[in-house]
C-alpha cells in the first residue's frame, strides 16, 4: 500500500485500562471517554476493546457519537456530555443513551417528550446532572439548586442517574482552585439531597483528578487521556505505566538526487547545503502534519518562546521544524510542508520508492479519513476509513 495510514495498537489501549483499574478506590469503576473518535483512534474499535476488557461505561460529547457506538454493538452506558437538542432526544431514548441536563428549560421539555413515547417497556430517560463550579461553561449552579429539585420533582419520566463536575485546572495542578470546586460539588450534591433529589452515581475525575485524588473517585471515573497513552501534564508519569498505541506513518513516493543549493518548495525559502537526495511523501497539512494546538501562553517564559522561534524563523532559523523518521534516523522537512505532498531530506543514506516514513502526527488533529489500520493479540486487522457520521477532533490549530 502506497500512502500514509495510522496504525492504532489496540492491545496497548487495553493495557492502559488496566493500569487505571488497579488504582480504582473499591466500588469505583472506569468510565471510558471515547469522544472526538476516540481522540482520533477510532471510537468503534477502541470502545469494542475495552467492552471485551470489562469496562462498562463510556463517555462521548455528542448525540451522534454515541448513536454510532449503539449501532456497531456498544452495549454499555453511553453518557453523552455535551447538551442536547429536543430534536434529538427521541433518538437518544431509543437508543438507551443517558443524557446530561445542565439548564432548567430542558427538564419540563424532556418529560414532555418521553410522555409521548408509547413503548410498553419505556419507563424513564436516564439522566446526569452537570454542576457548575469553576469550568465556566455549562451546568447548573448552586443558586438554582430549589428550582432543579422542583422541577425534578415534577418530571416522572426523568431518572436522575448520575450527577457530576468538571475541573478546569487539574492538569496544572492548581490545588487551591481544584479543592474549590470539590467543595462546591460537595455542597450542590448535599443539597439536592435535602431537596430529595438522590442521584445514583456521582463522579468528578478526569484524568489527572484520578490520579492526584484517589479520595474524589466516587462511582466513576472519567479517563479519556490516560487510556490513549498520554498523560495530563509533568509529573503524573510516576503514578503508571502507559503504551503508546499511536504510529502514524507514509511512504516514500518520489526520490531523486539533486546537486547543492537546489531551491525546494513554496517561496524557495529551503536551499540544500550540499548534494543530497529529496524524498515526496503524501501527506501534509490537510492530514494535520505540522498543525499544532492554539495555546495560550501560560506566563511570561512561554510567551518569550514563541516570540523567540518566530523571530528566529524569521531569519530562516528554522527552530523546532519537523522532522520525520526514516529507518531509525532523524530527517528534516525541506521547506513547507505541502497541503498534500512533503519534500524530506533523506540526505545519501539507502533508500528506495515505498520505504516507510513514521511521522509526528498528532491524534485530535490528524486527518479523520486517513485509514486506521488495527493490530490486536499480535495481528494486523483490517483497515478502517472513517465513515460518514463519525465526528472528528474539533480544536482550535495553528501551522507551524
Amino acid at each position: 500500500m502506497t500512502g500514509t495510514w495510522i496504525e492504532v495498537d489496540l492491545d496497548a489501549v487495553v493495557r492502559n485500562y488496566e493500569e487505571v483499574v488497579k488504582l480504582l478506590r473499591p466500588g469505583a469503576r472506569c468510565m471510558a471517554v471515547v469522544k472526538a473518535d476516540a481522540y482520533g483512534l477510532g471510537a468503534i474499535e477502541v470502545a469494542r476493546a475495552l467492552e471485551r476488557a470489562g469496562c462498562e461505561a463510556f463517555a462521548v460529547t455528542r448525540l451522534e457519537e454515541g448513536l454510532i457506538l449503539r449501532e456497531h454493538g456498544i452495549e454499555g452506558i453511553i453518557l453523552v456530555l455535551g447538551p442536547t437538542s429536543q430534536e434529538e432526544w427521541l433518538r437518544a431514548i431509543n437508543a438507551q443513551l443517558q443524557l446530561t441536563l445542565s439548564e432548567l428549560s430542558s427538564i419540563e421539555k424532556l418529560n414532555v417528550v418521553c410522555s409521548e413515547i408509547e413503548q410498553e417497556a419505556f419507563q424513564q430517560v436516564q439522566v446526569h446532572l452537570k454542576l457548575e463550579t469553576g469550568m465556566g461553561r455549562t451546568g447548573f449552579q448552586l443558586p438554582e439548586a430549589e428550582e432543579l429539585s422542583t422541577a425534578l420533582l415534577k418530571a416522572p419520566h426523568i431518572h436522575v442517574a448520575g450527577v457530576y463536575t468538571h475541573f478546569a485546572r487539574a492538569a496544572q495542578r492548581d490545588r487551591q482552585y481544584s479543592l474549590g470546586q470539590y467543595e462546591r460539588f460537595q455542597t450542590f450534591t448535599a443539597r439536592l439531597e435535602e431537596l430529595r433529589i438522590y442521584p445514583t452515581w456521582k463522579h468528578v475525575c478526569n484524568s489527572a483528578t484520578f490520579l492526584d485524588y484517589p479520595e474524589w473517585h466516587h462511582d466513576f471515573v472519567r479517563i479519556g487521556t490516560l487510556l490513549i497513552g498520554h498523560y495530563p501534564g509533568p509529573g503524573f508519569s510516576s503514578k503508571l505505566t502507559l503504551s503508546d498505541p499511536w504510529v502514524a506513518k507514509s511512504q516514500i513516493v518520489h526520490l531523486r538526487k539533486v546537486p547543492k543549493g537546489t531551491h525546494v518548495g513554496y517561496q524557495s525559502i529551503y536551499r540544500t547545503k550540499a548534494a543530497t537526495q529529496l524524498a515526496v511523501i503524501p501527506v501534509g497539512y490537510a492530514d494535520g502534519f505540522g498543525i499544532t494546538p492554539h495555546f495560550i501562553p501560560q506566563g511570561w517564559f512561554d510567551f518569550l518562546k514563541i516570540v523567540v522561534k518566530n523571530f528566529l524563523a524569521l531569519f530562516g532559523f528554522f527552530l523546532g521544524q519537523e522532522q520525520v523518521e526514516l529507518k531509525g534516523r532523524r530527517v528534516h522537512v525541506a521547506g513547507k510542508i505541502g497541503m498534500q505532498l512533503t519534500v524530506i531530506e533523506v540526505g545519501m543514506q539507502d533508500c528506495a520508492l515505498g520505504d516507510e516514513v513514521q511521522i509526528p502526527l498528532r491524534r485530535t488533529v490528524a486527518n479523520p479519513r486517513i485509514p486506521r489500520r488495527y493490530r490486536q493479540g499480535g495481528q494486523m486487522l483490517s483497515d478502517r476509513v472513517m465513515k460518514e457520521g463519525v465526528l472528528p477532533a474539533y480544536t482550535e490549530y495553528s501551522l507551524q
